[in-house]
């Protein structure tokens, strides 16, 4: 299946992608997420911490796990943001990249832990930035007859991507995507199904960001719409290709999860958890000290920029925000 060929591409212990140098970040990453923007998400975060842990009863200590942690940019941002459950916060930053996992022994405090997985210890709050999206998935392709699996195998000495008979096991993609064409590929996300309910049956809320539409949607758009690769900031289609040496990635079929208790696009979120104070707080300071230029003064000014990044409709701001309580 195309999604054993994610797996090792991605996460091979020797030659996946991840194994080596791939991640996120500014210029030596290879793709940026909400978090490598400026502080101002993980400030946000921060804030929707707090109103979780207040509403919980506020608990200490108090369980909060990271999954797809990366190098721990989130978590610092949170410690630098300061909110007021952080004296009572026990991090996990979930990371199977063991390179990655090597950094985490930087990070500022004393209140995480780095772990290759879930911690088995049932968690107050499960929280993930552009985690699903990375799961091995399948592709199916409609076919005369229902759907079958797009798999990976040699042509001409090759590799490339080939339909293989129509699957039973995929007929469940018709009431989902009911009128596409014959041809018509879609991604098939029982991974990132079976990661969320783990998540729910782990926490007592999960919360993820990541890029995300309905298979109908994904459908229309063709495989080069919703499928694509990473590397050096760099934005490919060929899964195929530089195996092992880019991100491969997809939008996520977000009717194929678990069903939602809320569900919003990362604008939105933002703005409901005090976004739109957190900028109008940086414009007066912006006011007020643009005349000094000093570091408050440009930490407001870049407030500001990363505000409007993080809700560009045609970027960021597009992203789903889902969270199941």
């Amino acid at each position: 299946m195309f999604s054993a060929f994610v797996e090792r591409a991605l996460y091979d212990p020797e030659y996946g992608f991840y194994a080596g140098q791939g991640q996120a970040g500014g210029r030596r990453g290879d793709f940026i997420t909400s978090v490598e923007v400026g502080p101002l998400f993980a400030a946000i975060v921060a804030d929707w911490l707090d109103a979780q842990w207040n509403e919980l009863g506020r608990p200490a200590p108090f369980l909060v796990a990271e999954v797809g942690a990366g190098v721990g940019t989130l978590f610092r941002g949170i410690n630098r943001a300061a909110p007021a459950c952080f004296a009572a916060l026990n991090y996990t930053l979930v990371e199977r990249s063991a390179s990655m996992r090597g950094t985490h022994r930087s990070l500022p405090t004393e209140n995480w832990r780095s772990s290759k997985e879930l911690p088995t210890q049932r968690q107050h709050i499960v929280l993930a930035n552009e985690l699903l999206d990375n799961l091995a998935f399948r592709i199916a392709e409609r076919v005369e007859g229902g759907w079958a699996d797009v798999r990976v195998g040699l042509r001409l000495d090759q590799l490339a991507l080939f339909t293989a008979e129509p699957e039973p096991s995929l007929d469940h993609l018709t009431s989902l995507a009911p009128h596409v064409a014959v041809g018509s590929r879609v991604p098939v996300a029982a991974e990132a199904a079976e990661w969320v309910a783990v998540a729910r049956s782990k926490s007592e809320r999960v919360l993820v960001f990541d890029y995300a539409a309905t298979t109908a949607e994904l459908a229309e758009r063709g495989q080069e719409g919703w499928l694509r690769t990473y590397a050096g900031h760099q934005r490919g289609n060929d899964p195929l290709a530089h195996i092992g040496s880019c991100d491969i990635t997809h939008d996520v079929p977000v009717d194929q999860l678990p069903l939602a208790t809320h569900k919003s696009t990362q604008a939105d979120w933002l703005h409901r958890h005090g976004l739109l104070d957190r900028v109008e707080a940086a414009r007066q300071t912006w006011t007020e000290r643009a005349h000094i230029g000093d570091l408050q003064a440009m930490a407001a000014r870049s407030a500001i920029g990363e505000a409007e990044a993080l809700c560009d409709p045609n970027g960021l701001g597009a992203f789903v925000v889902l969270e199941w309580r």
